[in-house]
């Protein structure tokens, strides 16, 4: 599955996304600090969205849903310069609505940043 921004200084890679899961590497880059030095919320937040649409995307027929509801928890800083994994799972999917969860974990697993991301699910034509 490509990865929207992919090409932007901070990729990120899709490892996996199947069975209502999905995983991937993350790398942010000094263009997405913050004033404080860490990687901006807004930054964090889109990275949240995407890893748990990519968990959706397999066990639905359109191609798309949109977000409706977006809640990210910043447990601790995102430093510049590591490597994150991202992990997401889908954990309601009815026939209108799905909720996910997603967690950002550093190299040790420790959670540095977790979300919830609510999606409607279109109707196929």
């Amino acid at each position: 599955m490509p990865a929207p921004y992919a090409e932007s200084p901070g990729r990120w890679r899709f490892l996996s996304s199947q069975d209502g899961k999905a995983e991937m590497s993350w790398s942010p880059t000094p263009d997405m600090a913050n004033p404080f030095g860490s990687v901006h919320g807004g930054i964090i937040a889109t990275v949240i969205d995407e890893s748990c649409g990519a968990a959706l995307m397999p066990m639905i027929e359109t191609p798309s849903a949109p977000t409706v509801s977006l809640n990210v928890e910043y447990l601790h800083p995102v430093p510049i310069g590591g490597t994150y994994t991202v992990v997401s799972e889908i954990v309601r999917k009815g026939r209108a609505m799905a909720i996910a969860d997603s967690r950002i974990l550093n190299e040790e697993g420790t959670m540095l940043v977790r979300g919830t991301c609510f999606f409607q699910i279109p109707r196929p034509k």
